[in-house]
């Protein structure tokens, strides 16, 4: 009975196989969704490994270092790296040996058993730097209590109690190992190659899969087939092999595919007692067509062999005399929502979830679905639990920051009233206002910390005695020391305050947390803001009441929470249960993030300081920013068009500036330029009050750099060092 059942799973079709991810006709689409399930299911915990112990000599015309490799997640073991008497830097190849390979063999330091094991050293002759380890799945458990069972099969039912996996495991190991090689002084670090047989280049093609660099060329000797033919027809596969849950997705061949159009070699032998030769036939056809799908053909070979389960070292060492014969950028593909960036570009915006807080997510959307409680439960109470950390009052989620913003208006009443707001703002800080059937007036920004200029603000109060709300906005993460000067003025006059602080989350002023100055704080947790929920927003207010009417108003305006009466004309303005289970995973590693965002700045300060034709925008004393943006001026005497900056940096360096914050002043959106009233809208055009000569000077100068926690210390030198190019 079981047999059949297992037939029917293995027998069903890889659901990612034929799915439309999109209608962009992005032929890498499937891939980067592929690349994105084997890092969840392979759970690798990736570790640098540090070099100790390390012997080096010289025999048979080979440089040889026998190394212990340290790991703080798997402990010590050993590995060879082999290098040819030529001259250095030289390409290299990582070498992943089969399920019983010595590394002393792989690496010639004792004579083969049979003529293709000591592959390491007949690649190290052909003139590539190697490096070998041993994959410590023999010897470890004690031999009177395993009975005779196999250690690798003992291993994987360990691992998988704790949801990881034996492959898993060891492709974190080669990763780490990947990594020394590329380090190592003998080694060109842009032509690096993997070679794997068996056992090993099941493990080769997941690292290559996962590896932070695309386009890896990889050789996979041994390892051709579909997951039907190894674990049901014949039962050779091995547990360390295949990823559990794998064939949800994908079967070997896809796997192979999503390496397109990165250099690869496949060789099997028809004398294979481990493969089916018609099978392996199936399984090449298949990664051909995915290869031609991506347009990259070219870059896979397919050796049918009279061989058994084997390596044909020369066909190895002709594909990577070719594939490593100049350094390689990475492919074409977009880079996958699971890695780093290409070396080739920096993004302007990199939203990245490691594995392990995509699993978190999934976790907590599971138990939302098998509660059958999709909105307003116990995720959105966590949520708002673990914003009042950093907001420093009570708060309540919302579907939206521009849902919090209207809430926080009509909760205190500017219908047929005045509502202020910064200039230069996005358009969402007036349209709340004008939802909530308010009159919108602008007022100019100061410069120091871009907050609303006081004194402009007091003209403006003095202009329009009916104002009900003045709503100051901390742009790009920066809490102005103005806001003092802003607040007290509304204090005088009695009028309450609404923070837009849809870029400030974490930020403060004087050690005081954004959203805790006004009567309510307005977040946003948008994906491009500095904590994220997809969608989602926040109110934070230091009144019970106020909170309390924020409920019902986000909840279409019911009497009392369970109520079938209403009171007032809200909305469905509620946070879902799914929205809340990211924004908590994010929320729980937001003081690493906040971290992370100050750091870098400090960095871009540094390497900013003498590049000349461009200024840091000064964070003012007292202002703790979360760098949302960081906002740098070109010099505004000299030749810079900031148009023309983004293009050449973008086409000639790769790197995208992140938007700027803003380069429209509301009154110039045609809502508020007088169409809005041709059209029955509510905006009230608000050009008699400018000019606004700051907040344009502002609009039209400052850019901003890229800035995410995953940018790295080279990215950001990649990023000014093309900045000094082009201001130069």
């Amino acid at each position: 009975m079981q047999i059949r059942h297992l037939h029917r799973l293995l027998a069903a079709e890889p659901a990612l196989r034929h799915t439309a991810f999109d209608g962009t006709g992005d032929r890498f689409a499937r891939a980067r969704h592929l690349r994105a399930a084997v890092e969840r299911l392979a759970r690798v915990e990736r570790a640098p490994l540090a070099v100790t112990d390390a012997r080096t000599s010289v025999r048979d015309g080979l440089h040889r270092e026998h190394m212990t490799l340290d790991s703080p997640v798997r402990g010590s073991f050993h590995g060879t790296l082999l290098a040819p008497p030529a001259a250095a830097p030289a390409p290299a190849v990582l070498v992943l040996g089969g399920r019983n390979a010595r590394l002393d063999q792989l690496t010639g330091d004792v004579p083969p058993d049979h003529p293709d094991r000591n592959v390491a050293e007949q690649l190290a002759r052909a003139g590539f730097v190697t490096l070998s380890f041993d994959h410590g799945i023999g010897g470890g458990l004690d031999a009177t209590r395993r009975a005779g069972r196999d250690e690798g099969t003992l291993l994987a039912h360990a691992f998988a109690l704790t949801g990881r996996s034996l492959l898993g495991a060891l492709v974190g190991d080669a990763l780490g190992a990947l990594d020394v090689l590329a380090a190592h002084p003998l080694v060109d670090p842009g032509r690096v190659g993997l070679f794997g047989h068996s056992l090993g280049a099941a493990v080769a093609l997941h690292t290559a899969l996962l590896a932070p660099r695309r386009g890896l060329p990889l050789c996979a000797a041994s390892h051709l087939a579909s997951y039907q033919a190894l674990y049901e027809r014949l039962l050779t596969g091995h547990e360390g092999a295949a990823l559990p849950g794998i064939l949800d997705y994908a079967d070997l061949p896809d796997l192979y595919g999503a390496l397109a159009p990165a250099p690869l070699q496949l060789q099997y032998g028809t004398a294979d007692s481990y493969l089916e030769p018609a099978d392996a036939r199936g399984a090449a056809d298949m990664v051909r067509a995915a290869y031609g799908a991506a347009e990259a053909s070219a870059s896979v070979e397919v050796h049918e062999l009279l061989m058994g389960h084997g390596t044909h070292v020369g066909h190895a060492a002709d594909f990577f005399a070719r594939a490593l014969s100049s350094p390689r950028s990475s492919p074409p593909s977009p880079a996958s929502p699971a890695s780093s960036s290409s070396p080739a570009e920096v993004p302007a915006q990199r939203i990245h979830f490691e594995v392990t807080d995509r699993r978190a997510v999934l976790d907590r959307v599971d138990a939302a679905l098998a509660s059958g409680i999709l909105t307003q439960g116990p995720q959105v109470a966590r949520f708002e639990e673990l914003s009042r950390v950093w907001t420093g009052t009570e708060t309540a989620a919302v579907a939206s920051g521009s849902a919090a913003l209207e809430i926080a208006l009509r909760v205190i009443g500017v219908a047929g009233r005045t509502v202020l707001v910064p200039v230069n703002t996005f358009f969402a800080t007036a349209a709340a206002a004008v939802r909530a059937q308010a009159t919108v007036r602008f007022v100019d920004i100061e410069l120091d910390g871009l907050g609303m200029d006081p004194d402009a603000l007091r003209d403006a109060l003095d202009r329009c005695p009916d104002t009900a709300a003045v709503l100051p906005v901390h742009i790009g993460g920066i809490v102005s020391p103005a806001l003092d000067g802003a607040l007290a003025h509304c204090r005088e006059r009695g009028i309450p305050v609404v923070e837009d602080a849809a870029h400030a989350f974490g930020a403060t002023l004087d050690g005081r947390p954004a959203g805790s100055f006004g009567r309510f704080g307005a977040f946003s947790f948008f994906p491009t803001k500095v904590a994220v929920s997809g969608e989602g927003g926040l109110l934070s207010a230091g009144l019970a009441d106020d909170l309390e009417q924020v409920r019902r108003w986000r909840d279409h305006g019911k009497s009392a929470q369970g109520s079938t009466l209403h009171d007032r004309p809200g909305g469905n303005w509620r946070l879902s249960e799914l929205h809340a289970a990211v924004g908590t995973v994010d929320l729980e590693r937001f003081a690493h993030t906040l971290a992370a965002r100050r750091e870098l700045a400090a960095r871009y300060d540094a390497l900013l300081a003498d590049v000349p034709g461009i200024r840091p925008h000064a964070v003012p004393t007292g202002s703790g920013s979360n760098f949302y943006k960081y906002l740098a001026y070109p010099d505004p005497e000299g030749p810079c068009d900031r148009a023309l900056l983004k293009k050449r940096l973008r086409e000639r360096h790769g790197v995208s500036l992140a938007g700027e914050v803003y380069d429209h002043l509301l009154c110039d959106h045609p809502y508020f330029t007088g169409d809005a009233q041709r059209s029955g809208g509510n905006g009230q055009p608000s050009g008699e009050d400018g000019p606004f000569e700051r907040a344009r000077w502002f609009a039209r100068h400052h850019i901003a750099l890229p800035l995410y926690p995953s940018l790295t210390e080279a990215e950001q030198i990649r990023v000014v060092t093309a900045l000094r190019g082009e201001l130069s």
